[in-house]
């Protein structure tokens, strides 16, 4: 009898402290006040978004001094249009098109804090245009909203920022520590002669930052398919990037003769077999995410989340059925570009494609490389890292235990209303990943809050901006440096 007792009373026990695990996650966070209400002009800053939008700097991988004309015009309207920081704050530019301010503070002894954004815009498809409502760099005000490219990406962060450093400015506001504005100019393609020559300088000068903030993570309703409720995410790592080129070579000849399989056949088999064996998914980068917002969650996945030591299986499977938790699990591969053949009834001499990689934190260039060759194993299909694009290692992951994000966590839910916060990994790459060797705190969260149809504005059509979203920004980094700017770490 004993012995049948001792499993019921151990199962009994083991549901009792999942029970209390699950208890323990639903816990709500405490309520903070409101920030107090920032000096900005909702309406000078739409218009100053509109004038900024209306300068095309477009980033290409070719520019010439033509294509560069318009930084230099945009630096212009920066000086005019704020005079503040133009008196008070000292402007650097960095290999001729990037901009640093510095705004000096009255510790020498505090590290200093770097906001970061960049000035440059992707184009506009030609074929596209006459799907837009607006002209895309007319920066119409209309409907409530400021249209045109970089309304999002990013010259909506810029003239925000700029706009709250100038109220602060006007009402007399000294910062404690240092803080930096720093504007690249070429993010869209790299950010290697903007951004990283930023570093470069800073890195001269011996330079250490307490924290940098740049664009990532926004505030979207239940778009993780986990809550019904807006939640700011707040990336405190980003995913790295790799290209990986494939080609095969055929013989030419007529199509009604034709091998086993052509180079096109070997590039697809290539392809098909990459996509049916991923990378491993993983839990332990999207488990704090999760945990962060674990009182909003059902209960069932309450449960899941808490007890995740021993129902990670369940949990991977329930979270790889959705694109977009599946990318927040695993190192991501998508084939993007192929090309191969002149002629329909003509064999291919040879083919080529691209396949994009998303990395997860803990795999490497070299591990998804050789996990990909070895899915593969085709000694006819030639397997190389592109050229063009390199690779880029994932990023490393800032804590979420420290002042800067804390603080950081801290504004964000002060001026939208105590929001619910969450780190996560960017999925994407910005320009903060230059700044790891000169800082360890290293976060990325645009202030906005958009609709799902308006998302797909951002590098698409009708790319817009609402003026109460644009105002609530500029409150947002209003709020933030004057924290940032006397908070003691």
């Amino acid at each position: 009898m004993n012995l049948i007792l001792v499993p019921i009373a151990l199962l009994i026990f083991l549901i009792a402290w999942m029970l209390f695990r699950t208890l323990k996650l639903q816990r709500v966070p405490d309520e903070v006040e409101p920030a107090p209400k920032a000096s900005i002009d909702s309406t000078l800053v739409s218009q100053h978004l509109s004038q900024a939008i209306q300068i095309k700097t477009i980033s290409k991988m070719e520019m010439s001094l033509e294509d560069r004309k318009p930084f230099l015009e945009l630096h212009d309207w920066i000086t005019k249009t704020f005079p503040q920081i133009n008196e008070k704050l000292t402007r650097t530019v960095i290999n001729d098109y990037s901009l640093l301010y510095t705004w000096t503070g009255s510790d020498s002894h505090l590290k200093p804090v770097l906001l970061n954004t960049h000035m440059d815009v992707v184009p506009v498809d030609e074929a596209t245009r006459k799907e837009w409502k607006t002209d895309p760099f007319g920066g119409e005000i209309r409907e409530g909203y400021i249209w045109g490219r970089g309304a999002l990406d990013m010259k909506g962060i810029m003239v925000s920022l700029l706009e709250s450093v100038e109220a602060l400015l006007k009402e007399g506001y000294q910062p404690q520590r240092t803080i930096y504005l720093a504007f690249g100019h070429d993010e869209e393609i790299m950010g290697f002669k903007g951004s990283l020559k930023i570093v470069e300088h800073l890195k001269a000068k011996g330079m250490q930052l307490a924290a940098v903030l740049d664009e990532g993570g926004i505030m979207s309703l239940g778009s993780l398919s986990v809550a019904n409720s807006p939640i700011a995410f707040i990336g405190n790592a980003e995913k790295g990037y790799l290209t990986m080129k494939l080609s095969a070579e055929g013989k030419p000849g007529h199509s009604s003769r034709p091998p086993r399989q052509t180079a096109i056949g070997i590039i697809s088999r290539a392809i098909a077999l990459m996509d049916d064996n991923p990378m491993p998914s993983r839990l332990n980068h999207f488990l704090p995410t999760l945990k962060s917002i674990g009182y909003m969650l059902p209960f069932s996945l309450q449960f899941v989340v808490a007890n995740s030591w021993l129902l990670k299986g369940l949990m991977i499977r329930k979270l790889a059925g959705n694109p977009e938790t599946a990318a927040l699990l695993h190192t991501t591969n998508a084939a993007t570009m192929i090309e191969g053949g002149i002629k329909d009834n003509v064999l291919p001499s040879s083919a080529t494609a691209k396949v994009n990689l998303r990395l997860m934190s803990g795999d490497t260039i070299e591990d998804a490389f050789a996990h990909f060759c070895k899915v593969v194993n085709d000694p006819r299909l030639k397997m190389e890292v592109d050229p063009q694009t390199g690779g880029m290692e994932a990023s490393a992951i800032s804590s979420t235990d420290t002042p800067a994000y804390r603080t950081l966590e801290l504004v964000v839910r002060q001026t939208f209303n105590n929001v619910p916060t969450a780190p996560f990994t960017f999925l994407a790459a910005t320009d903060s990943r230059h700044y790891q060797p000169i800082c360890a705190n290293i976060f990325k969260f645009s202030p906005y809050f958009i609709k799902p149809e308006e998302q797909k504005g951002v590098h698409g059509i009708n790319e817009r901006i609402s003026q109460e979203t644009l105002a609530g920004m500029a409150a947002f980094y209003y709020r933030l440096m004057r924290v940032w700017g006397d908070a003691g770490f």
